[in-house]
């Protein structure tokens, strides 16, 4: 009961605090054309449920040190890691062509093994503020989430969680770095 306290009056604060900064737009450093010439809807990204960082969770991975299954154009899964990590373009949460290779074996190993559960971390680049990016972190997982149902996964395999710009992969300030950033990282249970 406590530790429901601490965490309730901990997301209050989050909303409270970035409440004021959720409706910042973010750019591109090679700019979105869709942007500047005005054509295109974009959907304009809310902190609606963001939820705290849990402190006693820790990276799965050493900071700076790639993927062992995979890097960030590549669909292969292997057997270390059983499961691999999908990337999104900036700004976006919507699943690119490249992501749905990895998802379909995800989703076969998850169907294989009934009795495992994953954990999907959503997770963004450094740019827009952290409420903006804590929200756009849980899309991109929700989208991972909802495609895994679609394929077969039962829900109760799936869990998600948002860590924003918390938790990057690569700390270096170039688009290389900031691709490696937006994605969804997947953590067996």
């Amino acid at each position: 009961m406590d530790r429901r306290v601490v965490s309730l009056c901990l997301s209050v604060s989050f909303i409270l605090l970035f409440a004021g900064c959720s409706g910042k737009r973010v750019s591109s450093s090679e700019g979105d054309q869709v942007s500047k010439t005005g054509q295109g809807k974009s959907e304009e990204i809310l902190p609606d449920a963001i939820k705290p960082i849990p402190p006693e969770r820790s990276f799965d991975r050493p900071p700076g040190s790639l993927p062992s299954n995979l890097s960030p154009m590549s669909s292969a899964v292997s057997s270390s890691n059983a499961l691999g990590d999908i990337f999104f373009d900036f700004d976006q949460f919507q699943l690119r062509k490249d992501a749905l290779p990895v998802l379909d074996a995800n989703a076969g190993w998850l169907r294989v093994n009934g009795n495992e559960t994953v954990l999907i971390e959503g997770h963004c680049d450094e740019r827009g503020t952290l409420a903006y990016n804590l929200v756009l972190g849980e899309k991109r997982a929700r989208a991972a989430k909802k495609y895994l149902q679609n394929s077969g996964v039962r829900i109760s395999q799936l869990q998600i969680i948002s860590y924003g710009e918390t938790r990057p992969f690569c700390k270096q300030q170039n688009e290389n770095c900031y691709q490696q950033n937006r994605r969804a990282h997947f953590v067996t249970q």
